[in-house]
């Protein structure tokens, strides 16, 4: 039966997981899905999550899922449960579906995507009969992604989930009458940058315009003239464009390619000069 699809054109299969690529666990799951779907076409977002890191997992999800095809099936496994009670679930939501486990991993990429359709996934409906309690990447999201891909509608998958589990929303809060937004270091990229959870920020001419990428405040607009990024105990940052508006080895605040608050050094290592590490907190403040 072929039912609930959430794009009759579904022909990719995008994989983020936190494997690493020294062991064969990807490679095995996209020999899975070759022998369910041998025609789908498969994307590898990152396989270098941190171990077990949920919350950087759904982050770098929400960092892909706005590039990709619509209909993208998008198997993601962060998943230090496996084996618990926790579920193995398919979330049909903006035109895209999400395998993987319900432990808040797909908590971002559905803050502003209306949940069309849940299921929780029976193992024996995508031939599982006896799965590993070690692998389930292989034994059960694997296979749903691919049955998804080749054409099976979500409700095949099993029944209806509850309540999705959701990780706490990073910090983005606006103190009022507009001194400052305060957020957080989300996480540290592979250049060494800090990107935090301010945003989403856009430049329109002399304004900046904030669309929070969470549910903690209100959009505004703000002057883009002296705003200053602080990190605490370091001396204010200017909020410029890119890295060439400072000179090498001056630290800048600027607005990444998401939309997020960033801080960087040109030709140089954020990371290494403020020591500043994820969860610590930063302030986006007017002059």
């Amino acid at each position: 039966m072929k039912r609930d699809r959430p794009d009759p054109g579904v022909s990719t299969i995008a994989l983020l997981t936190d494997f690493g690529l020294q062991d064969v666990y990807v490679g095995v799951m996209k020999g899975v899905i070759a022998r369910i779907a041998p025609r789908v076409r498969l994307i590898d977002l990152t396989h270098a999550v941190p171990a077990g890191d949920v919350r950087a997992g759904a982050f770098r999800l929400w960092q892909a899922v706005p590039h990709m095809p619509s209909g993208t099936v998008f198997l993601s496994v962060v998943d230090p449960g496996v084996g618990s009670p926790r579920r193995a679930v398919a979330v049909s939501a903006g035109g895209f579906t999400f395998v993987g486990p319900d432990n808040g991993l797909f908590t971002y990429v559905l803050t502003d995507r209306k949940v069309l359709r849940a299921v929780n996934i029976d193992p024996t409906r995508v031939g599982a009969e006896a799965p590993s309690a070690t692998f389930h990447g292989r034994d059960i999201f694997a296979p749903a992604a691919a049955r998804l891909a080749a054409g099976d509608g979500i409700s095949d998958l099993g029944p209806d989930a509850p309540e999705l589990v959701r990780l706490p929303y990073p910090r983005l809060a606006v103190e009022p009458g507009f001194p400052a937004i305060r957020g957080e270091i989300l996480c540290v990229d592979r250049f060494g940058n800090l990107v935090t959870s301010i945003g989403v920020l856009r430049r329109t001419g002399a304004d900046i315009v904030l669309h929070p990428w969470v549910p903690t405040c209100e959009a505004m607009t703000l002057p883009a003239t002296g705003m200053r990024v602080i990190l605490p105990g370091n001396a204010p940052l200017a909020l410029a464009r890119t890295f060439a508006d400072v000179s090498p080895g001056e630290p800048i605040g600027y607005i990444g390619s998401d939309g997020l608050l960033e801080i960087g050094v040109n030709g140089g290592i954020a990371a290494s000069l403020f020591r500043a590490a994820p969860g610590a907190e930063v302030v986006l403040r007017s002059p």
